[in-house]
């Protein structure tokens, strides 16, 4: 059976891929990727769910405002022990409003962890995506890395065998091509893995076979930290949550203090009298519940509902600096970016002209197949570390969006 359902899931996944390169003829959009993410993520139907939860907590702290039917029947009847009763709550000093109203707290709190765990499924498909692109590039130059090396092996083994060049040559030659070739597996390694982190946030069980379009538009963004920092204390939902938290907190405080006060009660029950019973069948009536001692439980209620509170408190105060920290270094990140785009793009325009000079010389037979290989695995390399840069740059934008919690213009 467990394998059966196992198969259902796998053929339904199959199906969903099936779908998803039929609507995209197997081009995957940043825009299609995030939108399958926010479908099929199981964190965001786990934080739905937190949130179904929350909401039956309300409805059944609510239940105690409503009246409370019992019956008991015994077989045979004895005196009055049989019958259906009837309790209504009249007031109890607050204690269940208080916890009405911290349960609505926690629904909150759950909406708001919703809303950052969207986000957070949002950022990490965004770095997956833009990292699956810039290593792709990466892999590439490296493969041309390995055919330069390979070729110059090749010279190296033909200028040996005519006594240009000594043995040690040659093992340099050997050596070269093996770092150049483990350097592309790993290449290869973190290109998968990158794969694999973008299937897991878009929810897909299987393999991964799409091509990614490649979005190396950018516009540089202007942004102010304090501005930022102040906009992220305002609208980080992870904040919001807390806040949330800590009202939940007050309110079961002042919920486990109101055990100390007595609880006002109506009843009403029709008994049905059996042998030797003397009470009537029906009865109504007022009642007072008054708690004498529980072995201080309520204390500990108390004591554990205010050390909650302190919790929720500093936990307010650590989200606070978190936020700070992961605004400055986001911005920071984000600047570092932009200095690494110029300087690469230097750089790669200049190999490119490199590679235009190095055709020319090889077309009139002044260059040899080596030093054009060369020159073709320069601009290769420094056009990867270019595009890299434009992506880390677009990896900084999504962080720092995320980091003060709206998109930036």
């Amino acid at each position: 059976m467990r394998a059966l359902f196992l198969l259902l899931i796998l053929s339904l996944s199959t199906l969903n891929i099936s779908s998803l390169a039929q609507e995209t003829n197997g081009i995957l959009t940043l825009d299609k990727a995030l939108e399958i993410a926010l479908e099929n993520n199981p964190a965001l139907e786990a934080s739905l769910a937190s949130v179904d939860i929350m909401k039956a907590r309300v409805q059944g702290a609510r239940s105690d405002l409503f009246p409370q039917i019992r019956s008991r029947f015994i077989y045979p009847f004895v005196g009055t022990e049989s019958g259906v009763s009837l309790d209504q709550l009249i007031w109890d000093f607050g204690q269940t409003s208080n916890i009405i109203k911290a349960t609505k707290a926690q629904v909150k709190s759950s909406e708001y962890d919703k809303v950052a765990n969207r986000e957070d499924v949002i950022l990490d498909t965004k770095v997956a995506y833009y990292t699956v692109l810039a290593q792709k590039r990466i892999v590439e130059a490296l493969e041309k890395k390995v055919i330069e090396n390979e070729r110059r092996l090749e010279q190296a083994e033909v200028f040996f065998k005519v006594g240009r060049i000594s043995k040690i040559e040659i093992t340099k030659a050997k050596v070269n091509l093996g770092n150049a070739k483990l350097n592309l597996v790993t290449a290869k390694n973190i290109l998968e893995k990158a794969k694999l982190q973008l299937s897991t946030a878009m929810g897909i069980i299987g393999d991964f076979n799409y091509e990614l379009e490649d979005m190396l538009e950018y516009k540089m963004i202007d942004v102010n930290l304090e501005q930022a920092i102040g906009k992220a204390l305002e609208l980080r939902p992870e904040l919001d949550s807390l806040e949330a938290k800590k009202v939940a907190m007050k309110a079961n405080l002042k919920a486990s203090r109101q055990d100390y006060y007595p609880s006002i009660f109506g009843r009403t029950a029709y008994r049905i009298k059996g042998e030797g019973a003397t009470q009537p069948a029906f009865i109504a009536g007022i009642g007072l519940q008054f708690p004498i001692f529980e072995g201080f439980s309520t204390l500990s209620e108390v004591n554990e509902a205010k050390a909650n509170l302190r919790r929720s408190q500093a936990e307010i105060q650590s989200m606070k600096g978190q936020i700070l920290s992961e605004v400055k270094q986001s911005y920071l990140n984000l600047k570092l970016s932009e200095e690494s785009i110029k300087v690469t793009e230097t750089s790669k325009t200049s190999s490119e002209e490199n590679l235009e000079l190095a055709r020319e010389r090889y077309r009139l037979v002044r260059a040899s197949s080596i030093e054009l290989a060369e020159a073709d695995t320069l601009y290769a390399s420094t056009n990867a570390d270019y595009i890299q840069a434009i992506y880390n740059y677009k990896i900084a934008v999504a962080q720092l969006e995320r980091a003060i919690g709206e998109k930036l213009e």
